[in-house]
C-alpha cells in the first residue's frame, strides 16, 4: 500500500516533465522553425538582388534599414559635392600659379632664336628691321660658305618679273654667297602671293643660284622704308663674316672677274669702297658705289627717309660710313653701274636741304663724343679730322643752300615777269 503511491508520485511527475518536455521542446522547434524561414527568405532575397542588373545600389539598398537610406544618399550627395570643390579649388590654384609665374618671371619678348640666327650678335639682333610678321627670312637658305675669306653680296630688288630675271645673269658672275631682300606688296596668304612664293622658289634650279639666300618683305603701298633698310637686313642675314653692299640694279652685272678680284684685294677690318675712281672724297663719291665691309661692323646704314631716292639714300649712306672711319679706303676696281633717273627740281631741292641738316647734326654730335679728347694722342688726331670733315660739310650745306635760295629766287623773277 505504501509502495503505490511513491509510484504513482514517481510516474505523475515523470508524466508532468515529459509534458515540460514536449512543451518546451515544441517551443524551441517552433522558434528554430521562424528563425530558419527569415534566413531562407533573408538569403533568397540577398541572392535575388545580387543577381539584378543594379546589384549594388539594389543591394544597399536591401541591406540598409529604410528608415536610414535617405539620410545615408543625402550624406553621399554631400560627401561627393565637397570633393568636387576640393579638386576645383586645387586645380584653379595650379592654374592661376602657373599664370602669374609665366607673367612675373618669364620676359615677355624671350623668343628663341631660329637656327640660321643663332651666329648673329646682340647689335645684329637689336637693329631696326622690320616686324617678323613684315619679314620672311630665309625663304630660301642657300648653302653655306666653307671658306671664311667668301664675301656676301647684298642687293635688293621688287617682285618685278623683270628684275628676278636679271638675278641670274648677275649671279653667273658672282662666285661667292648671296643675300638678297626680295621687297613686295602683295597681300599675304593671297592667290598673288602664292604665286609669287613659287616663283622664287623656282630660283632654286639655276646652277649660279645655289648660293643665294632669299629674303622676302612685305610692304604697304602707302609706306616706303628706305633701301638702305633692306640693304641692311640683307646684311644683317649674310652668311660671311664680310660683305659687300651692292644698292644699284641688278641690271648693273658686275665684270666676269670681279669677284676673284675683290676677295683678293679685300682688307680685313675696314670698309672700303670699291671703285676706279682716282682719291674719291666724301663728297665726290661716284653714285652707287659698292662698299666691301665686316659683317659685324658697328656702323649700319642711316634709314632716315627724307624722300624715296635710291642715290640719294645710299649717298648719306656711305658719307656715314666714312665720318665713321675718318676717311675710306679704296679697291681700285672699275664697276659700270647706271643711275636711276633723278627727281624733280623741287623734290631735289627739298631732300637736299634736309640731307644737309641732317649731316651738319652728325657732325655736332661726332665732335661732341671726342670733347674732351683727354691725353690721347689718337682722339687730338680724330677730334682735328672731325673739326676739318665738318667745316667742309658745313661749308657744303652753306653752298647749297645759297644755290637753292639763288634758283628759288630766280624762279620767282621768272614767274612774275609779264
Amino acid at each position: 500500500m505504501n509502495a503505490q503511491p511513491s509510484t504513482s508520485t514517481i510516474s505523475g511527475s515523470a508524466s508532468c516533465q515529459t509534458h515540460l518536455s514536449t512543451t518546451n521542446s515544441q517551443q524551441r522547434l517552433r522558434a528554430t522553425t521562424s528563425y530558419t524561414v527569415v534566413a531562407k527568405e533573408s538569403t533568397v532575397s540577398s541572392t535575388a538582388v545580387l543577381s539584378s542588373p543594379n546589384s549594388l545600389t539594389t543591394a544597399l539598398r536591401a541591406l540598409l534599414p529604410l528608415d536610414h537610406h535617405q539620410d545615408h544618399h543625402r550624406s553621399w550627395k554631400g560627401l561627393a559635392f565637397k570633393w568636387l570643390a576640393l579638386v576645383y579649388c586645387f586645380l584653379s590654384l595650379i592654374f592661376l600659379s602657373t599664370a602669374l609665374y609665366k607673367h612675373i618671371c618669364l620676359p615677355v619678348h624671350d623668343v628663341p632664336a631660329s637656327p640660321p640666327l643663332q651666329f648673329l650678335s646682340a647689335e645684329q639682333r637689336l637693329s631696326r628691321i622690320p616686324g617678323l610678321r613684315m619679314l620672311d627670312p630665309y625663304l630660301l637658305p642657300g648653302s653655306r660658305p666653307k671658306d671664311n675669306t667668301a664675301i656676301t653680296a647684298c642687293l635688293w630688288t621688287t617682285d618685278s618679273e623683270d628684275s628676278l630675271l636679271s638675278l641670274a645673269p648677275w649671279a653667273s658672275n658672282w662666285q661667292g654667297p648671296i643675300s638678297l631682300v626680295v621687297v613686295t606688296m602683295q597681300t599675304p596668304r593671297s592667290t598673288s602671293h602664292h604665286q609669287l612664293i613659287e616663283q622664287l622658289r623656282n630660283l632654286q634650279r639655276y646652277p649660279s643660284l645655289s648660293s643665294l639666300s632669299l629674303h622676302l618683305v612685305h610692304t604697304a603701298e602707302n609706306h616706303h622704308p628706305p633701301s638702305t633698310a633692306y640693304l641692311n637686313i640683307a646684311r644683317l642675314f649674310a652668311v660671311s663674316p664680310t660683305v659687300m653692299l651692292f644698292p644699284a640694279n641688278l641690271s648693273n652685272i658686275p665684270p666676269p672677274s670681279f669677284y676673284a678680284t675683290l676677295v683678293s684685294r679685300r682688307p680685313n677690318r675696314k670698309p672700303v669702297l670699291v671703285t676706279g675712281a682716282t682719291s674719291p672724297s666724301a663728297f665726290s663719291i661716284p653714285p652707287l658705289t659698292p662698299v666691301v665691309l665686316p659683317r659685324n661692323y658697328p656702323a649700319w646704314c642711316t634709314e632716315r627717309a627724307f624722300l624715296p631716292s635710291r642715290v640719294a639714300e645710299y649717298d648719306d649712306c656711305l658719307w656715314q660710313l666714312w665720318l665713321e672711319e675718318y676717311g675710306l679706303g679704296q679697291v681700285n676696281i672699275t664697276v659700270k653701274l647706271d643711275a636711276e633717273e633723278g627727281a624733280g627740281p623741287a623734290a631735289t631741292r627739298l631732300r637736299n636741304r634736309l640731307s644737309g641738316r641732317y649731316r651738319v647734326e652728325t657732325c655736332d654730335l661726332a665732335m661732341k663724343r671726342l670733347d674732351p679728347p683727354g691725353t690721347s694722342k689718337n682722339l687730338r688726331r680724330r677730334l682735328q679730322w672731325v673739326k676739318s670733315f665738318c667745316r667742309q660739310v658745313g661749308s657744303h650745306v652753306c653752298i647749297l643752300e645759297y644755290l637753292l635760295n639763288s634758283m628759288q629766287t630766280e624762279n620767282a623773277i621768272k614767274n612774275s615777269s609779264p
